[in-house]
């Protein structure tokens, strides 16, 4: 047998073989080709669909099927870094700076990306945000 392994290309794919274990406790490697005793197995290389024009195309049309998935939205109303022997110090009453000033525009996340700035209201006595600038897409990149 051969010490170096065959490889396989083509336009369906590609194949590159190295040495197969033979059934726990033999401490022997079955050759490319061959099963666990001898016997001959039957190898090919894997066939892939090509892609058409139509499936890699996208637009409006494709986001449809996307409406109805749920997603985490979020308003973070500022951070802060703190040393773990602070948090442990934590009582109620304690009172936590963050790193936004008072009336400061508050960041709205979609599943931990920037996707929106606002500012906090009140609606039904239950805080709101008001959306006060989109981040535009090239600038959401890299958030999350």
């Amino acid at each position: 047998m051969s010490d170096t392994p065959p490889e396989r290309s083509g336009a369906t794919g590609s194949v590159s073989w190295q040495s197969f274990d033979r059934p726990e406790g033999t401490g022997e490697t079955a050759a490319p080709g061959e099963q666990a005793g001898g016997e001959a197995a039957s190898v090919h290389p894997a066939a892939f669909m090509a892609l058409s024009q139509e499936t890699q195309s996208g637009g409006p049309q494709s986001i449809e099927f996307l409406r109805d998935v749920e997603v985490e939205l979020t308003a973070e109303l500022g951070t802060a870094r703190m040393q773990i022997k602070h948090i442990l110090g934590l009582r109620p009453g304690s009172v936590v700076e963050l790193n936004r000033l008072a009336g400061e525009p508050v960041d709205i996340m979609v599943n931990k990306t920037l996707i929106a700035r606002g500012e906090v209201v009140v609606v039904d006595e239950k805080f709101a945000v008001r959306v006060v600038e989109i981040v535009p897409p090239e600038r959401r990149l890299g958030s999350g």
